[in-house]
């Protein structure tokens, strides 16, 4: 062993060693104050003693030093010194290692480079191997996928069951975090009863992995890896590619998942080509018929490709946008192509709850009627898809149809009733609210209210009236939403005119709810609030003119239509879920004893079986390696069967295969030690070497305090042999 420290774990102590010179420095300054005295009468006696007196004056210079010496060790100890020394792990060797291997299986890993025969999942599993391959049957070895997962061994390390783990390892959805996953090595390599212990992180070094790592949770892991006896080697393997070569389609929506054919929807594609691609084109089809196709320019900034479409068939519809061309393929295809479910309405039901008592031009049901289906004659039916029908109270089977519900006016509704439209809403469904001013507060704030569980967003506090000759205007109107976002530009100021001359003012709204729009004094005249799986807008106003000049504006109908269309959104669709995520359906009434069955992207058909989340019957389905769409068939009890279709695709940040900077590596070598190395660089037999720190500091203290015991034989050796004379050595 080196006797020559490599480095000292606690440097901040190196002042502590002032402290060991304490002896030696009082030894000196005690014989500066001794005096000398010349004294005839003792000279003849001190010639025949100078032999003793310089034995007396070696002791006392010996004790100082022993003194000294063992002040100098104790500090050395404390300073913690080691010394690194490489020793060869071979069969005969008397260490035993414990290794740690992360796997990341996110979809990033799926990237099949250009020469190779598999892709980066399987040159991580092919470096794991070999480093299962130099391991003793007293070793023992955990395996992580990603940044957690099932661990081999048991306190046998059972060589055959590590391999199978390492070999079933599959991709999976999911970021894979750097820092977590490094955390969760820690934790396993603490309970490895190993005397060399290793981490060994197999990922592509993706820029997403790491995140803000600052420089807290570097030290917080340097203070965990310092603080395991012995302390794990990390060793960072990079099995990506310098270079990758990946167009994609980083972002594909459109204005609404649900539309009519009465009107034209906008959708959005945003495409980042790789450099040297040619001859690309973006193609957008629709239950596989062309409807769009676009040159892409051969560049490294994301091109947006905006166009419009009006769908002439009721039912789902399938919109896929994909990367063609000559020079289309690349070593990650997933994000080539990115998926839609849009659900096209003919007919949309909107049941209209209104007083019985307010009939005709008086009430807001007649103008909400009037803006949804304007009446033109039987010979011009107009092209909108809403068909609103006012009713007295709820109706379960038009409801059971219906998407949305408008309520003109707050009136007491039997407790049936009113359990009815709550249900309607918890299952998804959307609730317009006008709260004129018939409204009754009471009924409004004890039923529905109810101290923040009911349906109402906020409480009604009371009537605000718009002095004579002065009226309220809309501000702080959030035009970033779906609904008002057609307001921007020339119409925003004639929102901004609108007039409101009575409208309700409210207490705080619920935790999750939203202020759409504000009038003039800050109070809030349109209010968002999610419900279940359902959505409620209130205004504080009713929908006629009597309340506020809306109606008779041209802002009316548009404003009403998207309200209507965004409310009749829903739960379902969604834009679709990203790869390896599980698929989830809640079943409804009658469906839960039928049969499933489910088509994935490949065409391949299966039988799903059925089961509980939160207490309801659900169809699960976790195999969604492939993005597409995937078709589900649930038959009902009566003999009907309902068809759903999701889309999956691969996550946008899985998908930019950006590396992580330089910076950022040697910021991680220089804060926690880790060592960096690339895949291709290292024969398959992996390293057969392995770092071990030994400290020097119990030596020091066994040293030290055999020093100390040393001390008390001098000093029992002083008091036998007589009183010492002074340390000057003089009287």
């Amino acid at each position: 062993m080196n006797p020559l420290p490599d480095t000292f774990h606690n440097p901040q102590l190196w002042p502590l060693l002032i402290f060991a010179f304490l002896p030696t420095l009082l030894y000196f300054i005690d014989r500066r104050r001794a005096r000398r005295m010349d004294w005839p009468a003792l000279q003849f006696f001190l010639t025949r003693q100078r032999a003793r007196l310089r034995w007396i004056r070696f002791r006392e210079a010996l004790l100082i030093a022993v003194r000294s010496l063992a002040l100098a060790l104790m500090v050395y100890a404390l300073l913690r010194p080691a010394t690194e020394i490489e020793e060869e792990l071979s069969a005969a060797s008397s260490s035993s290692r414990g290794l740690v291997l992360v796997i990341d299986t996110s979809f990033s890993m799926s990237y099949h480079p250009d020469g190779d025969s598999g892709d980066l999942l399987a040159r991580g599993k092919s470096r794991a191997r070999a480093l299962l391959e130099e391991l003793k049957p007293t070793d023992t070895a955990v395996i992580l996928a990603g940044g957690g997962g099932e661990k081999s061994p048991g306190e046998l390390f059972d060589l055959e069951k590590t391999r199978r783990k390492l070999e079933s390892l599959e991709l999976t959805g999911g970021r894979f975090d750097l820092l977590r996953t490094l955390d969760d090595a820690i934790s396993e390599a603490s309970g490895l009863p190993s005397t060399v212990r290793e981490i060994y992180i197999l990922t592509d070094q993706q820029a997403d992995s790491l995140g803000e790592a600052d420089d807290r949770n570097l030290e917080f892991l340097a203070s965990r890896l310092a603080a395991l006896e012995p302390a794990p080697s990390v060793d960072l393997i990079d099995c990506g590619v310098p270079e990758a070569h990946n167009h994609r389609i980083v972002k594909f929506e459109s204005d609404s998942l649900v539309t009519g054919t009465d009107s034209a929807v906008g959708f959005r594609a945003t495409v980042a080509p790789a450099p040297g691609g040619e001859d690309l084109h973006l193609r957008v089809t629709v239950n596989g018929e062309v409807i769009v196709s676009r040159p892409l320019a051969a560049t490294k900034d994301d091109q947006a490709v905006s166009f419009r479409h009006r769908f002439s068939d009721a039912g789902t519809a399938r919109v896929s946008a994909e990367i063609i061309g000559e020079g289309a393929g690349d070593g990650l295809p997933y994000d080539d192509a990115r998926h839609l479910v849009i659900e096209v309405l003919d007919r949309l039901e909107v049941p209209i709850l209104q007083d019985p008592k307010t009939e005709g031009r008086a009430g807001g049901g007649h103008w909400i009627d009037l803006a949804l289906f304007p009446r033109y004659g039987e010979a011009h039916p107009p092209e909108v898809i809403f068909r609103p029908v006012i009713l007295g109270s709820a109706d379960s089977e038009i409801l059971a149809r219906a998407r949305v519900l408008v309520l003109s006016g707050i009136r007491a509704l039997e407790p049936r009733k009113l359990d009815l439209i709550e249900s309607f809403v918890e299952r998804g469904g959307g609730l317009l609210i006008f709260a004129d001013a018939e409204t009754d507060r009471l009924f409004a704030n004890e039923r529905l209210w109810r101290r923040g569980s009911g349906l109402l967003p906020a409480e009604l506090i009371a009537r605000r009236e718009a002095a004579a000759g002065e009226t309220f205007h809309p501000v702080e109107t959030d035009l970033e939403h779906p609904v008002f976002s057609i307001f921007k530009g020339v119409s925003e100021a004639d929102l901004a005119r609108l007039s409101i001359r009575s409208c309700w003012k409210t207490g705080p709204a619920k935790e999750k709810s939203a202020a759409l729009s504000k009038t003039g004094d800050g109070s809030p005249w349109i209010i968002e609030h999610p419900f279940g799986e359902g959505k409620i807008v209130l205004f504080t106003t009713g929908a006629t003119p009597l309340e506020t000049d809306l109606p008779r504006t041209p802002l009316f109908v548009p404003l009403l239509h998207r309200l209507i269309r965004y409310l009749a959104l829903g739960p379902s669709p969604t834009p679709g879920r990203d790869q390896g995520e599980t698929l989830e359906l809640a079943l409804e009434t009658g469906e839960k004893n039928g049969e499933a069955r489910i088509t994935s992207p490949t065409g391949e058909t299966g039988t799903i079986e059925i089961s509980t989340s939160a207490g309801k019957p659900v169809l699960r389905w976790g195999q969604t390696h492939e993005t597409g769409f995937y078709s589900f068939e649930i038959a009902h009890e009566s003999g009907g069967q309902r068809a759903v279709t999701l889309a999956v695709n691969m996550n946008p940040h899985e998908s930019d295969l950006t590396r992580l900077e330089t910076g950022k590596l040697e910021n991680l070598e220089n804060k926690l030690g880790i060592r960096r190395s690339s895949y291709s660089n290292r024969s398959p037999g992996g390293r057969q070497t392995v770092i071990i720190e030994i400290e020097h500091w119990p030596w020091a203290l066994l040293l030290g305090l055999l020093l100390l015991l040393f001390e008390l034989v001098l000093l029992k050796g002083f008091t036998s042999s007589g009183p010492a004379e002074p340390a000057g050595g003089a009287s």
